[in-house]
This record gives structure tokens, sequence and C-alpha cells, in this order.
């Protein structure tokens, strides 16, 4: 059945003014329901005065003692309770999609997603049953403004200052390298020396990473070499094959580290430390998400993976 609706100047005020006249009517008294609604006398009288004069009806009997629905006014305010109960139950609904959505979708990089957030969101959506989760594993920022997603995570602030950035822990980072390609070369003990070495270069969407160890600073990978990746990694995997040094994540190289395919140099010089964010399109999210931030937060700070800061934004 096609339903057929009103033009929007005649429907724009009616739903605010019904709720008016309905409380009035209730109260049986202006000064009585002006209290409720917090609203002054003088101003909840005009309103509905002028409802009276759109509608052509008088609805409201007013004597000095009390205010009573005029004949005609009776089967309206009957009619209007069940507009009031019927809106109320359409904002119900919403709010409870809202609140629990059904599925979400979650982008984040691809190796921080298969080694740290993938096996964390599961776990959460495991305590909720009916939950779905769609994983977007790229290297490439979303779009949250553009794109099908509900919350991003990712390494270092976006760029894109309409989102919602919840920074909610920092990733530990470390230099890297095979046995092999130890025992090829001089002792590295000073980050100065990693100028003249084979070096691995990460290619970020903003051009490469910045290396800092120590004192030291190179705005991509020192030293000459000719390999460079978007994957952390792929990285780790040419570090274990002695193709160069590897600035990585720590929780990315800690398995290799366990069974001896890496080692990390210098260790007791100062390596960075990248934030960890989690984006929204706006700070209105469903509770549903909100949740699942405080969840992933939560779950980081019982690892050694990421040191979680007390006031993220």
């Amino acid at each position: 059945m096609k339903l057929s609706i009103p033009p929007m100047h005649e429907t724009r005020f009616e739903l605010d003014d019904i709720a008016l006249f309905v409380e009035v009517a209730n109260a049986q008294s202006f000064a009585r329901a002006a209290a409720r609604l917090e609203l002054p006398p003088s101003t909840l009288s005009r309103r509905i005065g002028a409802m009276e004069q759109r509608l052509g009806v008088r609805l409201l009997q007013r004597t000095t003692r009390s205010v009573s629905l005029t004949p005609l006014a009776k089967p309206y305010f009957t009619a209007c309770l069940e507009v009031l109960a019927a809106a109320e139950r359409a904002r119900a609904t919403l709010d409870r999609s809202k609140e629990r959505p059904a599925r979400m979708r979650i982008s984040m990089p691809v190796d921080l997603g298969v080694e740290v957030l993938g096996p964390i969101i599961a776990s959460y959506a495991a305590q909720r049953p009916g939950l779905g989760i769609d994983f977007d594993l790229s290297s490439n920022a979303a779009d949250l403004l553009r794109d099908p997603v509900d919350l991003v995570f990712r390494i270092g602030r976006t760029l894109d200052d309409r989102v919602v950035a919840r920074r909610i822990g920092s990733i530990a980072s470390g230099i890297y390298a095979s046995p092999t390609f130890i025992a090829g070369h001089p002792p590295i003990r000073q980050a100065s020396q990693l100028a003249q070495i084979e070096c691995l270069n990460l290619q970020t969407a903003n051009g490469p990473m910045a290396w800092s160890v120590g004192d030291q600073r190179w705005p991509a990978a020192p030293g000459p070499s000719g390999l460079s990746a978007n994957s952390v990694g792929l990285l780790r995997t040419l570090a274990e094959r002695g193709l160069g040094v590897a600035l990585l994540p720590r929780h990315l190289a800690v398995h290799s580290t366990n069974r001896g395919s890496l080692v990390r140099l210098l260790a007791d010089e100062n390596t960075p430390r990248w934030p960890l964010y989690a984006m929204t399109a706006t700070r209105t999210v469903p509770s549903g998400i909100r949740e699942l931030i405080v969840f992933v937060k939560n779950e980081l700070a019982t690892t050694e993976l990421a040191a979680i800061e007390e006031a993220p934004r």
C-alpha cells in the first residue's frame, strides 16, 4: 500500500505541538504542564494557541481554575496518544539498532590485524552471539567518510582532521637483523653505524618511514639498500633471510627472536614508539563500537605489545 505523506510545511511542527498538547491535557493546567516541560507558561500557551489556529479547531476549554478538552478534541487527543506511542516505538527501534549493530566492518593494517588486533576482535565477537565482524585488512587507510567502514585502527595519527581519533596505546619498535647478517658485518655497537650497512625501507602512505635510534635521526632507512616495501611483515621476512637490518614493531619480531631467526640490535637505544589510534567518523557512535574500542584497549594493556597511555584522546 502506497503511503500518502503530507506536505512538509503541514507536519514539521506538528509532532512537537502534539506532545505539548497532550502534556497540557493530561495536567489539566498550563502552569503544571509548563513546569513539567520546563517552559514558560506564556510560551506554552502561545504554542497551543497557534496550533489551534493552524488546525481551525478549539482544542482546550480554558477557565481560571482548570483546562479541559473540548468535545471535538477528545477523539483527537486519543489519536495523538497513538501518534506519540508510535514515535516512541520508532525511536526505540532505532536506538536498539544503533546500540548493538549486527555487523561491524573494521579496517586495520594487514600485519597489525594478523598479529594482534584480529584475534582480540574475534574474541570480543565470540562473547556476543549474533555479532558479525568484517575485517578489512589493507595497507591503505580506509576513508571513514566515504567507505562503508564502522571503525578504523591505524598506527600513527591520520591526516584527516574530520574524523575522531582515540589513542588507545602505542606500538614499541626495535632494530633487528638475522644471525647470518650479523656474522657478516662488524659488531654494531652504535646507531651511527647503521648509515654504512644495508637497511630495509618501509614505505607508508605518507612516504618512507623515518628512523630514529638513540640520538640519530634519518628521514628513511639509513644505509645503502635497494629493498623497500609497504609491509612490515615482508620486511621481517627479508631481514630473516639476511638481506638487511629492519626497524620493526616488537610484536611482529617477537616470534622471530624466540626461534632465533632475528636478533635485536642496539637494545639499549631508544627507538620509535608509534601511537595506535581507533578512529570513527563522529564522536557519536553505537555503544557496541565504544565497547569494542575499550575491550581492545584493555586487552592490549595486559600484553607487552602496546604501552597504553592513561589519557587517550
